[in-house]
């Protein structure tokens, strides 16, 4: 290491810029394989808060007179933790940007226009220093052997031929799935309500909720859709909406990130680790010619985004620093060579951590997104089970039977009977746009033994043709699947997003009830108008209250709860029927035993929620 600076005490302290000035002048004659040490993380941070609150900083030069103060634009602090922003004093295009605690701050400067950048970094003593880095260290993707070689005309033909098509059961089960209806393209949310919130700026490239260049409203909602995909196994809101992502950062600057299209031709790029800034992403429209706009861009999101959140390329075969996948399972992870296989027919995009056997790169991309950078996964849609739903006839309805595999480590379990012997003919399909799910379905008897599994090869679904299955209590499993092996192949560590199924089973009853967990909420209930669900609930001795609450967002879904009995219409022990499917119930001073819920659909409901809670 380089000489230390000190911090004097709190009243005579050196302004942070002087110290990042002086940093960069004892680092732009070379790229020097130690650093400057500036003294404690704690004590930069209160420099730069002085700074920013408007202390005059003393201007030095370097060594070949470039002056290299830092302008401090954005500073954040929340629970002990800051995200400073800003760029050089005195160059309009420059970036800089630190974030983290008093432990630990991460971050770079960098002078666009001459090429120069410089890193932030923290050491076990929690000390941060800070030394020049190529630029490519903040901008993974500034490459140009690799934009010449692999984003030829003819790649981007092959691309505009293959995108995906969007599976028929894409029913919006979520707000991200299934074709553009017409949609105000400035207005897209992923996850409405979500206080982590990724803003794709496409403010450039439109005129009011127009896009500009002849680019359609549909490509421009492909695109956000892409990138909505790739991250919806988190409880992260990307979104088209300037205001949603303004009232998160003003909550929160920490759990937000931006990128902004720009309307020319170029190469894409975003600064490593800038989620929880200010400091954005870049991302060109590209050619017009040949190129499908919606799945190009939104695949190039989704890996510029993957940089924001902190991760680098996945390398390894022949492609170098990108890998170009394995085309014998149609599949790559996004932050490799994902042009390589925009032709593939069955395409599998996903998340990596090594695992392939050529891999130069074993970053855990799960853990950084959601230990490193703390956003979180979405919660379980299907804890303990629910019942297959059943329409007339014994159809299996996508818009009824849908979830999430939100882990690597979910299984999503639906329960039927037979109460003669029956015949099951089922697909269930990975219903995201750009999907990284592949299907892995078991039927098994109630005890576990297994009847029939399916995945699928190359094909992402899975299916089960004229399946006979005896008089019985069956489950049907479903949880990510895997192709190969992880060397060669891929394993089930991203095989995540949401799914749905549809077929018809015959000689099917419906279950009497459907059992509860105090405190567990079962979602993803659906009914059509006039049908009875009932559900349990075991209430121990000595309970002072039970509480069952329904949370839906539409239809009208009626609750009543009985005592030792299903309740009905007429016979119950407590009943809320208000106009909305949001209804509570309180039965206070319970007696020990069996408490049925039920839930008339007086207007059919999807997307409910059931929660009884039972109090000591």
């Amino acid at each position: 290491m380089k000489r230390m600076f000190h911090f004097p005490s709190s009243h005579a302290r050196l302004p942070a810029l002087m110290l990042a000035c002086l940093a960069a002048c004892s680092a732009t004659s070379a790229l020097a394989a130690d650093g400057t040490e500036l003294g404690s993380a704690s004590g930069l941070i209160q420099s730069l808060k002085q700074q920013h609150q408007g202390r005059q900083a003393l201007s030095l030069q370097a060594q070949d007179g470039t002056a290299l103060p830092v302008l401090v634009q954005d500073f954040f602090e929340q629970g002990g933790k800051v995200s400073i922003a800003g760029r050089h004093r005195d160059a309009e295009d420059s970036m800089f940007f630190l974030k983290g605690d008093g432990k630990t701050l991460r971050g770079f400067l960098v002078l666009h226009g001459q090429k120069k950048a410089w890193e932030y970094s923290t050491d076990a003593r929690g000390v941060v220093s800070v030394k020049a880095v190529p630029l490519s260290r903040v901008y993974p993707d500034l490459d140009e052997d690799f934009q010449r070689s692999n984003r030829s005309t003819a790649s981007l033909a092959q691309i505009a031929a293959a995108h995906p098509v969007y599976s028929p059961m894409a029913l919006r089960q979520a707000p991200h799935i299934g074709p553009y209806n017409n949609q105000d393209v400035t207005k897209l949310e992923s996850k409405p309500g979500s206080p982590y919130v990724f803003y794709l700026n496409t403010a450039a490239v439109m005129s009011g909720s127009t896009p500009l260049n002849g680019v359609t409203k549909e490509n421009m909602y492909r695109a956000w859709q892409s990138v909505a995909d790739q991250y919806s196994m988190l409880q992260l809101n990307v979104t088209t909406n300037k205001a949603v992502y303004d009232a998160a950062k003003a909550a929160s600057l920490l759990r937000t990130g931006v990128i902004n299209f720009v309307n020319q031709d170029g190469r894409s790029f975003a600064p490593l680790h800038s989620f929880g800034t200010t400091s954005a992403g870049t991302l060109y429209r590209n050619p017009a010619s040949g190129f499908d706009y919606g799945y190009g861009i939104g695949m190039t999101g989704a890996h510029e985004v993957g940089h924001q959140m902190g991760m680098n390329h996945d390398g390894g075969g022949t492609g170098g620093e990108y890998f170009e996948g394995i085309a014998a399972y149609q599949w790559g992870p996004i932050m490799g060579n994902y042009w390589m296989g925009g032709s593939w027919t069955n395409q599998l995009f996903t998340w990596s951590k090594g695992e392939y056997n050529t891999a130069s790169n074993k970053e855990d991309d799960l853990k950084i997104m959601t230990v490193d950078e703390g956003v979180p996964y979405m919660a379980d849609d299907n804890v303990n089970g629910k019942p297959l739903a059943l329409r007339a006839g014994g159809e299996i309805n996508p818009a009824d039977n849908w979830g999430q595999i939100e882990r690597n480590t979910d299984t999503d379990v639906f329960t039927f009977s037979l109460g003669s012997a029956g015949t099951l003919n089922l697909r269930v399909d990975p219903i995201e746009y750009l999907r990284m799910l592949d299907v892995d379905a078991t039927i098994t008897t109630a005890a576990g033994t297994q009847v029939a599994r399916s995945n699928l090869s190359v094909n992402r679904s899975a299916e089960f043709v004229n399946l006979n299955l005896a008089a019985g209590d069956y489950k049907l499993i479903i949880q990510g699947g895997a192709e190969g092996t992880p060397a060669n192949g891929f394993s089930k560590y991203s095989s995540l997003g949401y799914y749905a199924m549809k077929g018809t089973l015959s000689a099917a009853t419906t279950p009497s009830t459907i059992p509860l967990t105090s405190g567990v909420a079962l979602g993803n209930q659906s009914a059509s108008t006039g049908t009875w669900t009932y559900y349990s609930i075991q209430v121990p001795a000595g309970s002072t209250k039970l509480v069952v609450n329904l949370a839906g967002s539409n239809g009208d879904a009626d609750l009543f709860v009985g005592a030792g009995q299903k309740p009905t219409g007429t016979s119950y022990a407590c009943k809320s029927d208000g106009s909305t499917s949001t209804e509570t119930c309180t039965v206070n001073s319970p007696v020990a035993g069996t408490y049925y819920v039920g839930v008339q659909a007086y207007a059919t409901y999807s997307g409910l929620s059931v929660k009884a809670t039972v109090s000591p």
